[in-house]
C-alpha cells in the first residue's frame, strides 16, 4: 500500500495489560510482554482493580514491569470504591515505586460504599495527581460518547476540561471504522483541542464475545463485521485471518490519515496484535527505504 508514511518515520505504539491471578496466566502475561517489548513501545499500561486483592494485583503487576521491563509503565487509577486516603495512598506507592506515568480514570463503580468519602471523577483524580507529584497523565476519550454523557457536547466538554486540567494525552475507546476517528478528531479541533488523542484498537479474538461487551459501552460494530464472522463459526484459522485483515486494514488508513501513536487492548494476547504491529513495521520501514532511494 503507497502512501503508508505521512508524518513520522516511526509509528509508535503502546500496549494495555490486565493482572492476571493464575500462574498459567502470569506465563502467559510475561511471554506477550516479550513478545511486545522489542517494538519499543512508548508505555505499558495496567489496569486497575479498584477494591482489596484486585488494587493490590495491580500494584504488584506495575512493580514487576518496572522492575523487569526497560518500558514505561503507565498504571491505571479509578476513583470508584476508594476513600481520598485510598487513592493518595496508591498515588504515593507509585511514585516511591519510580513510576512516573498514570491512566487517570472515574471508573465503574461495584458498590458505593465510599464513594462520597472520595474523589469523584476523573477531573478530580487529575487534580489528586498533580498534588502527588510531576506525573504524565493520560485520560480516556469517546470517539462515539461515554454511554453515560448527558450529550455529545457534554462529553467532548469533559474531555477538555480533564486535558486542560494538566492531562498530557487521551486514548479513545476502541472503534472499527476508520470514520469514526476521523470525524472525532475534526470535533476535537473545533473545540481547541491540540493535545494528542491516541486511537485505541481492539483486535478481535472473539468476536461475540466482543459484540456483547460494546453493547455496555458504546462501540459501534459495522454489521458487515457480523455478516463475515458468521460464515466463520468454527473455523478459527479463517476468524483469526478475518480479525488480522480488519484491524490491519484500520490501522493503515489511520497511519495514512496522519496517525502516528496506536494504542492497543491486548487482553493480554500477543498473537493478533503481534502480526498487526510486524507488518505495519515492515510497511512503513519498507516505504522509507523506497523514499531514501527516490
Amino acid at each position: 500500500m503507497s502512501g503508508l508514511v505521512q508524518h513520522s518515520n516511526r509509528l509508535k505504539y503502546s500496549f494495555e495489560f490486565f493482572p492476571t491471578s493464575q500462574q498459567e496466566e502470569e506465563n502467559e502475561f510475561w511471554r506477550v510482554v516479550g513478545n511486545l517489548e522489542p517494538f519499543e513501545p512508548e508505555f505499558f499500561s495496567v489496569t486497575y482493580g479498584a477494591l482489596g486483592s484486585a488494587r493490590k494485583k495491580s500494584l504488584e503487576t506495575v512493580e514487576q514491569l518496572h522492575i523487569h521491563t526497560n518500558t514505561q509503565i503507565a498504571a491505571h487509577l479509578t476513583v470508584v470504591d476508594s476513600t481520598k486516603a485510598d487513592t493518595d495512598f496508591v498515588l504515593e506507592t507509585l511514585w516511591n515505586q519510580g513510576i512516573r506515568r498514570i491512566v487517570a480514570l472515574t471508573g465503574d463503580s461495584r458498590g458505593d460504599q465510599s464513594w462520597n468519602s472520595g474523589y469523584h471523577n476523573a477531573l478530580e483524580l487529575i487534580g489528586a495527581i498533580k498534588k502527588a507529584g510531576d506525573f504524565d497523565i493520560s485520560v480516556a476519550a469517546y470517539p462515539e460518547v461515554h454511554p453515560k454523557a448527558e450529550s455529545a457536547q457534554s462529553d467532548m466538554d469533559c474531555l477538555k476540561a480533564k486535558l486542560d486540567a494538566g492531562a498530557n494525552r487521551a486514548i479513545t475507546q476502541y472503534f472499527f471504522e476508520v470514520d469514526t476517528f476521523l470525524r472525532y478528531r475534526d470535533q476535537l479541533a473545533k473545540a481547541g483541542i491540540d493535545k494528542p488523542v491516541i486511537p485505541g484498537i481492539l483486535p478481535i479474538h472473539d468476536f461475540f464475545k466482543v459484540r456483547k461487551f460494546s453493547k455496555r459501552c458504546g462501540a459501534t460494530i459495522p454489521d458487515y463485521y457480523a455478516i463475515h464472522f458468521a460464515g466463520m463459526e468454527g473455523n478459527a484459522a479463517a476468524q483469526h485471518q478475518l480479525a488480522l485483515d480488519l484491524a490491519l486494514e484500520l490501522c493503515e488508513k489511520l497511519v495514512q490519515e496522519g496517525v502516528d501513536q496506536l494504542h492497543f487492548y491486548t487482553l493480554n494476547r500477543s498473537d493478533l496484535v503481534l502480526q498487526i504491529v510486524k507488518q505495519l513495521s515492515y510497511k512503513i520501514e519498507f516505504e522509507n527505504n523506497l523514499q531514501q532511494v527516490a
